[in-house]
């Protein structure tokens, strides 16, 4: 928007007050020329040198156009031969010496900025000294606010230097509109990337560049007034100014100095951030690689005994029906542990996607926890455990899915047994609290690190924790217990006294309200 609209209704404003003043001389309305009666007018060569840059930067405001080159080196040669002219003496076509009311181009300081004005344009045509066509359209806009700031400045050496020599207000508008049109033609190109970006460091270079052309010209403005009325001598004009100056520029840098502060708080708080997301990025991948080979190895296990179990019928002709039998149970007892790990695998990836619905009614738990111990019984029972349920009478209620608590406090006592060497203990319990219903499971078996502890439902740290075990699993039922008591607007627990001091893990649940 900055590069499309900014030179468009530069040069057209530009070129408007060259007609104008053109007209104004054709017609010989004097106010046009002028705007003041006694203050130095828009000459014609000037309004022709204003459209001439006018016509280059509309040109050059699309495409680097060889017309647009060839306006603006017009406009620098024609500015070149004015200020010949006046060096030497010799009279050139529309150029007449003297005051600034005669039919040329009288002042050499708007020669100079519109030569410099035409090399701007020149070099903004090629993209390799575009900075330096910004560079000379800076100077230009600096020297046409002194100019301007001449005509607040009456009766000073200021005034007979710039403005007295016959450089209009009409002129010296025009050239701060051309040479701000050229600085934004290019806006991310050259100096002006450091102003027109979106980066914090252009936010605070553009409010520091107001202020630093806002503040003195203001400032400036008001010890001319207070000077006109004759409120205060020129000593104390010259002390206000040098005062005002330090107190604005103070503010000034103070204000950047504490955004700067803040910005490097920002990016020190994001450095942190970022690095605690690649470092966990790297943990993630680590566990990653690791939880790829224990499914590699998981899956790998109940394949031998089915590749065994099969090759024995192929080799076997009118086998006994009782080893038949073994055989079968082994295939059966293998591709449930296969088709168990697959669950695991679906529900955990279903769950990470937010896929997994549940059918919320009411549910009684005491029901839910017998089912669970049912599913759960040939585990124990392979592996010897000692089993106690103790539920008493009670029925409670909650708001659920009877199909995933029951997984839920399977997948509890399944990991008890598991974690718990051969012949050891589980305790299953259910307590009542006066809003809430917990169903704890405990172990002797061999406990949890106190670094573990707080990771327990992680699933990819379950899996480098169990990466050594021979019994199966992915380690992924802590972490989908996790997700289904969640679900269930619950939570869980896990607690232990350290390695060899078995474990506790304890689900609450909100009772039924009714």
């Amino acid at each position: 928007m900055l590069k499309a609209g900014v030179p468009a209704v530069a040069g057209l404003v530009s070129a408007l007050i060259a007609i104008c003043a053109l007209a104004g001389w054709a017609l010989g309305v004097g106010y046009v020329t002028s705007v003041f009666p006694g203050l130095p007018t828009m000459v014609p060569m000037t309004a022709l040198l204003t459209l001439l840059a006018s016509a280059s930067l509309w040109r050059l405001r699309e495409s680097r156009s060889r017309r647009a080159r060839v306006s603006a080196a017009l406009l620098t040669a024609a500015s070149l031969a004015i200020l010949l002219g006046h060096a030497t003496g010799v009279a050139l076509p529309f150029v007449v010496r003297g005051s600034a009311g005669a039919r040329g181009l009288a002042s050499p300081v708007t020669a100079l900025m519109f030569g410099a004005l035409g090399a701007g344009l020149l070099a903004m045509g090629r993209p390799r000294h575009v900075r330096h066509g910004q560079v000379l359209a800076l100077g230009v806009l600096l020297l046409a606010l002194l100019t301007l700031a001449g005509y607040v400045f009456r009766d000073t050496f200021l005034y007979q230097l710039l403005p007295g020599k016959g450089t209009s207000i009409l002129t010296t508008t025009a050239l701060i509109l051309l040479s701000t049109a050229v600085l934004a033609l290019r806006p991310n190109e050259g100096i002006m990337v450091a102003l027109t970006g979106p980066d914090p460091g252009a936010r605070i270079a553009r409010r520091l560049l107001l202020s630093a052309l806002t503040m003195p010209l203001l400032l400036g403005m008001a010890v001319a007034v207070m000077l006109r009325v004759k409120a205060i001598d020129v000593a104390t004009a010259i002390a206000f100014l040098v005062w005002g100056m330090v107190v604005l520029f103070t503010v000034a840098v103070w204000r950047f100095a504490l955004t700067l502060y803040r910005i490097e708080v920002a990016r020190r708080v994001a450095e942190l951030e970022r690095q605690a997301a690649l470092e966990s990025l790297r943990e993630a991948d680590a566990n990653k690689d690791d939880f790829v080979a224990l499914l590699a190895h998981e899956l790998r296990n109940p394949l031998a005994p089915i590749r065994a179990a099969a090759e024995l019928l192929r080799i076997q002709n009118g086998a006994d029906p009782a080893q038949l039998r073994r055989t079968a149970d082994i295939i059966a007892r293998q591709t449930d542990h296969i088709a168990h790990l697959v669950d695991d695998l679906l529900d955990a990836s279903r769950v990470r996607r937010g896929l997994i619905t549940l059918t919320r009614v009411p549910v009684d738990l005491h029901r839910a926890v017998c089912d669970a111990v049912e599913q759960v019984k040939p585990l124990v029972a392979q592996r010897r455990h000692a089993l106690q349920v103790e539920l008493g009478k009670v029925h409670p209620s909650v708001l659920g899915d009877h199909k995933r608590l029951v997984q839920v406090v399977a997948n509890l006592i399944g990991n008890a047994a598991k974690y718990t060497p051969e012949g050891g203990a589980i305790r299953v319990q259910m307590r009542m609290a006066p809003d809430s219903v917990e169903v704890s499971v405990a172990d002797n078996g061999i406990g949890i690190d106190a670094a573990l502890l707080p990771r327990v439902f992680d699933s990819f740290m379950q899996a480098t924790r169990t990466a050594g075990r021979a019994d199966g699993g992915l380690g992924l039922g802590l972490a989908l217990v996790r997700h289904l008591v969640e679900l269930h607007e619950g939570r869980v627990e896990a607690h232990s006294a350290g390695a060899g001091q078995g474990s506790t893990f304890i689900v609450t649940l909100p009772l039924l309200q009714t």
